[in-house]
C-alpha cells in the first residue's frame, strides 16, 4: 500500500453480510416481506429519511436479545470473505467501523465474532433484554451514521486519502463522501456510480485492490 490506509468504513446489510438481517428478524415477527418492501422502495429512492427505518426497527418489538443470538448462532449470512477480510484489516493496523441501519444489537453480535474495532448503529430502547421500539428522536440526525462515525474519529487527524469504505447501496453514498477511496459489493440503485471499484459476491477480492493503493 503508497497510501496509508488507516481506518476501513463497512456498511453491514449487503455488504459484511449477505441478507438483511433486520427483515430476517422481522420474520420472527412475521413481517419479513413488509420489511423488504419498505427496504426496496427506499433502494429505488421512493421513500426518504428515517421513517421507514424506524418502521422496519419497530416490526422486531418484543424480540429478546437472546432471540437474535439464537437465531444468528444458527447461520450468521456472513458474506464469503468477510472473515479473510477483517483479519487482513486488522494485521494491517487498519481500523474497522461498521455503520449500519440495523440495530445495535445484532451488530454487537458481529463485532464480537469478527473482531471489529467500532459499530455504529440505531440504539432502541429496551425492557431488559427486550427490544421496545424506537422513535425518529432517537437519532442524532438522519445522517446518524456519520455522526456517529465523526464521534469516534473526530480525534484522529485523518484525511481521506486514510479513509476506504465498503458498501453496496444507495444508503452508503454518506460513507463514501467521506472516503479516499470507494468499493461497492453486489451494487444496488445508483451507489455503482459512486463507487471506485465494483466487486460481487466475495469481501476477500476487496484485499488485492487495497493492497494495490
Amino acid at each position: 500500500m503508497k497510501k496509508e490506509i488507516k481506518l476501513c468504513l463497512l456498511d453491514f446489510d449487503g455488504t459484511l453480510v449477505t441478507e438483511d438481517i433486520l427483515s430476517l428478524l422481522c420474520g420472527l415477527a412475521g413481517k419479513e416481506n413488509k420489511s423488504r418492501e419498505i427496504n426496496e422502495a427506499f433502494n429505488r429512492g421512493e421513500l426518504k429519511g428515517l421513517s421507514s427505518l424506524v418502521a422496519r426497527i419497530n416490526m422486531i418489538s418484543g424480540i429478546t436479545k437472546s432471540q437474535i443470538i439464537e437465531f444468528l448462532d444458527k447461520n450468521n449470512y456472513l458474506m464469503h470473505g468477510a472473515i479473510e477480510l477483517i483479519q487482513f484489516l486488522k494485521e494491517n493496523k487498519i481500523l474497522t467501523i461498521v455503520a449500519s441501519g440495523n440495530v445495535v444489537p445484532v451488530l454487537e453480535y458481529y463485532q464480537k465474532l469478527l473482531g471489529i474495532d467500532y459499530i455504529v448503529g440505531p440504539n432502541p430502547n429496551m425492557d431488559g433484554d427486550k427490544i421496545v421500539g424506537i422513535s425518529e428522536s432517537s437519532f442524532s440526525s438522519s445522517k446518524f451514521k456519520l455522526d456517529g462515525i465523526q464521534v469516534i474519529v473526530g480525534s484522529m487527524n485523518l484525511q481521506k486519502e486514510n479513509i476506504i469504505a465498503i458498501g453496496d447501496s444507495p444508503a452508503d453514498k454518506g460513507i463514501f463522501e467521506m472516503s479516499g477511496f470507494k468499493i461497492a459489493i453486489n451494487p444496488k440503485g445508483d451507489i455503482a456510480q459512486f463507487a471506485d471499484v465494483i466487486i460481487e459476491d466475495d469481501l476477500s477480492k476487496a484485499i488485492e485492490i487495497i493492497k494495490s493503493l
